[in-house]
């Protein structure tokens, strides 16, 4: 079957058996090296916490990601994002788990898995939730509860990929909103939000304060690609 129907590496895009290359699979673990542990921006001078984080701590407690925007991932991600490609979820996630799979699991002390929320308008427009996607296949594997519902998510006119952080952070005000059903998932719980790009932190920034502010003990990130400020 694999001979008949072959798939091709995410990352290079040369045919072969699985979702990624082992030169593919080698450039993303050599990548992860000198990562700010709480945004996952590279850090030159090898700190594990970058100067911005130090200096204006976000609310979420860490942040892991496959690789950085404009690198081996990205063409594969905006066919996955923009093209309806949702098969290509399921690559991201052997993906992730070949790049992890060495790591300290930080599996053991979460109890919820969320993904970022659309609103009911980008939803339609999309045909379905990228992160949501996500989130669903890495939930199974790795045995741990995920609930779509736990946040919602009120409509933005205008472009938020292009804004600024500034920009962003003050058209996300009152963006959020808690799903009264759902607070139990939240009170003392240690929370995993799964998304497809992280670009200033700001959209991630502000799902943990509200999570925190509704009980929430702890707010880690899992994206595929961190965008370098």
């Amino acid at each position: 079957m694999n001979f008949l129907l072959p798939t091709s590496c995410i990352g290079c895009k040369k045919f072969q058996a699985n979702s990624i290359c082992d030169k593919c699979l080698n450039i993303l673990k050599c990548n992860q090296v000198h990562r700010c542990q709480q945004c996952a921006i590279p850090c030159l001078n090898k700190q594990n916490i970058c100067l911005s984080c130090q200096c204006n701590p976000p609310a979420f407690d860490s942040t892991l990601c496959l690789d950085s925007y404009g690198g081996l991932l990205t063409e594969s991600l905006h066919d996955y994002k923009y093209h309806g490609k949702i098969a290509l979820a399921r690559c991201f996630a052997n993906t992730w788990q070949a790049v992890f799979n060495h790591e300290p699991s930080l599996q053991t002390n979460i109890e919820w898995m969320i993904p970022v929320p659309l609103s009911i308008k980008k939803l339609h427009h999309r045909g379905f939730n990228q992160a949501w996607e996500l989130c669903k296949i890495m939930s199974m594997r790795l045995n741990i509860d995920s609930d779509p519902f736990v946040l919602g998510r009120n409509h933005m006119d205008g472009d938020q990929a292009h804004a600024s952080r500034e920009q962003r952070l003050t058209r996300l005000i009152n963006t959020f909103r808690v799903n009264p059903k759902r607070l139990d998932r939240i009170a003392n719980q240690n929370i995993l939000i799964i998304d497809d790009v992280m670009t200033t932190g700001a959209t991630l920034d502000v799902m943990a304060k509200v999570l925190k502010d509704f009980g929430a003990q702890s707010v880690h990130n899992w994206v595929i690609l961190r965008t370098p400020l």
